[in-house]
């Protein structure tokens, strides 16, 4: 009995020292938490936010040169770094070391040649013959339609002249009056018949006169308008046959006639233009892959050529950030190349669809380095900084101070100033807007430019239990 009642004495004796030693250890650490918090103030400033991202840089326009024949490199004419004008010639093969399909194309571009100025030719001459022809046919459609628009009743005569007409045909009929009474009165062979002859005039004239006076005033008749109209006809029909014959060749040759010759022109030139190695843009020499006397073959390397004015630097954009991305934002950019020194660029062209690679999803962004100089090349890697957002004279609380407690955004305000206490710490919600690497603005929260936030506060279930047990007068508020 004696034995058991000093063991329990002994446990008592150990829970009490060591319920001491932990009230001695929390408050040593407590302490020592305390003298350990770093803070950082509130402050009034600009903030960009940026989207981070890695690519390489490119030329705007690039294109390696590849030889499309056989043969013998007579001449090189650039050097590497060389600028270049579009259509110059690089390089060149010795005539007398290309295939013999060579010369025969000589001869099919001088063939094609000649057929297509045939086409011209010919079809010039028959233009203008087909000119003609409409001409003639229009001339004698105008006079067909004149005669058979005269031949209408009324259209044969103006009123004086069908009064000259009517005059004539009186006078034609005195004649006549008078000249049947000289026959009547003659006497005697010779006298009769010279009035027989004298009289058969009369009434010549005047039967012509009495048929003028009638044609003038009566128009065609049936047999002579079916005449007119079926002259009309035949002009009418005679000019739609002229036009269409002229339609069909006033415009030159037959355009598939054209295309054909054409064709086979370019086809022989291209076969000529085999032998050099033209620059197709504007640019610079990168890369040279012949030297004179080289024996080439089709698709052996020549040339590169870049076009260094302009270049590029294409990144991947993660879904997530893609949607903050639009053409025209300012980007920044280093390159660990270059030291010292960052460029300027913006965005120009985003892609409108993701690409999946590795089960992640990412958009193509082309971005165009604004003040590029000689030391930003082709192939180099660039650390590229979109600016999504940027903000001035707003409030910036450091990153390392935001905390996620029961769903919302909090910081750790000090109570204390710089040297931040455990007991002086108050948990303040904020509502944050743009951020970047080290700040984020603040939208909403009880802070203001100057306050201190603690950057390494304790644990959520630390400070809510420390302030259970002591809240500062004043702030219970701010659980």
């Amino acid at each position: 009995m004696k034995k058991r009642t000093i063991i329990i004495i002994v446990v008592i004796a150990l829970v009490l020292a060591g319920a001491t030693f932990g009230v001695v250890s929390a408050r040593q650490k407590s302490q020592a938490s305390s003298s350990d918090l770093l803070t950082s103030q509130v402050v009034n400033g600009e903030l960009s936010a940026v989207i981070d991202e890695t690519g390489t840089v490119h030329a705007e326009q690039s294109a390696s040169l590849y030889w499309e024949t056989t043969g013998i490199v007579d001449v090189v004419k650039v050097s590497l770094g060389d600028q270049v004008k579009a259509d110059q010639v690089l390089a060149g093969l010795s005539e007398s070391s290309l295939p013999q399909n060579y010369y025969m194309s000589q001869q099919e571009l001088i063939t094609a040649t000649r057929a297509l100025e045939d086409l011209y030719e010919n079809a010039a001459a028959v233009s203008a013959s087909a000119q003609s022809e409409l001409a003639s046919a229009r001339d004698l459609l105008d006079d067909a339609e004149y005669r058979w628009l005269l031949n209408q009743p009324g259209n044969r005569y103006s009123s004086e002249e069908l009064k000259s007409a009517k005059a004539k045909l009186v006078i034609a009929e005195k004649q006549l009056e008078n000249k049947q009474k000289r026959y009547d009165n003659a006497q005697g062979k010779v006298n009769k018949a010279y009035a027989q002859i004298l009289l058969t005039d009369a009434i010549n004239q005047y039967q012509y006169a009495q048929w003028y006076v009638n044609w003038l005033q009566d128009g065609a008749d049936e047999i002579e308008m079916g005449i007119l109209d079926a002259n009309v006809s035949v002009a009418l029909a005679r000019l739609d046959s002229a036009e269409r014959q002229y339609g069909k060749v006033k415009d030159g040759p037959d355009p598939d006639d054209v295309t054909m010759a054409e064709a086979r022109i370019s086809a022989a030139q291209a076969s000529l233009d085999a032998a050099f190695i033209t620059a197709p843009f504007d640019g610079v020499i990168t890369a040279i892959g012949v030297l004179p006397g080289d024996l080439v073959a089709p698709n052996s390397l020549a040339f590169r050529i870049d076009n260094l004015e302009n270049l590029l630097v294409d990144v991947g954009v993660s879904e997530v950030d893609i949607n903050q991305i639009s053409a025209g934002q300012p980007v920044i950019l280093a390159f660990d190349a270059i030291l010292g020194k960052e460029y300027q660029g913006e965005v120009v062209e985003v892609s409108p669809v993701g690409v999946q690679q590795q089960g992640l999803v990412s958009f193509e962004v082309t971005i165009q380095v604004v003040d590029a100089d000689e030391e930003v090349r082709p192939g180099l890697t660039a650390a590229v900084q979109i600016v999504v957002r940027h903000v001035e004279d707003v409030l910036l609380i450091p990153n390392r101070a935001v905390r996620w407690v029961s769903g919302e955004q909090v910081v750790y305000l000090s109570t204390a100033g710089e040297n931040a206490t455990l007991e002086g710490l108050i948990k303040v919600p904020v509502v944050l807007g743009a951020s970047s690497d080290e700040y984020s603005e603040l939208l909403d929260g009880e802070l203001k430019e100057g306050d201190f936030v603690v950057l390494n506060p304790p644990s959520a279930s630390i400070f809510d239990n420390m302030q259970a047990g002591h809240r500062p007068e004043g702030m219970e508020s701010f659980r």
